[in-house]
């Protein structure tokens, strides 16, 4: 069933390629393609899979994924950046002994807390969503925890944990 729609996807791309003109000039004309070196792609896929790739086409769900992969590199970036901020304020606060910017420092902190904990929320149902729509055998991308996150964060930038990790 699956090999139909790819097919009929194919004969489309030919028909058009073909047009009126004629592709017998173009590279590898007549011959065989080389669909042996993509060993992880199921066989009746490698065809299809070629031929999208030859034409710079990716399919919506890697766009999709390449996408998701941007927004939660940008969270850990927030993440790392708003702990190293607050910890850098609570320190210059409890050294020159002024409560009410420590007070607002823990306030800015719980307010990006807040915040950061809605966009990873609205992330994971994105990225359920499209765990939803990957083709069989493709692996599906675990849910970002946000709390862990942020803790995380905080250990990076006390200097108790290093980012790699």
């Amino acid at each position: 069933m699956q090999m139909k729609k790819w097919e009929k996807v194919v004969d489309h791309l030919l028909q058009e390629a073909i047009g009126d003109g004629d592709i017998s000039h173009l590279p590898g004309a007549g011959k065989p393609l080389r669909l042996d070196n993509d060993c992880h792609t199921p066989p009746e896929l490698r065809a299809a899979h070629k031929i999208l790739n030859d034409h710079n086409v990716i399919p919506d769900w890697i766009a999709q994924r390449e996408s998701l992969e941007r927004t939660a590199s940008k969270l850990r970036r927030q993440a790392l950046r708003n702990a190293a901020r607050y910890l850098a304020d609570r320190r210059a606060a409890r050294k020159t002994g002024q409560a009410k910017l420590e007070l607002k420092a823990e306030q800015n902190w719980q307010r990006f807390k807040s915040g950061f904990s809605e966009a990873a929320e609205r992330y994971n149902r994105a990225l359920l969503e499209h765990n939803l729509t990957l083709p069989q055998g493709i692996a599906r991308q675990p849910l970002l925890r946000g709390e862990e996150m942020i803790e995380r964060a905080l250990q990076v930038n006390s200097g108790k944990a290093d980012e790699t990790n």
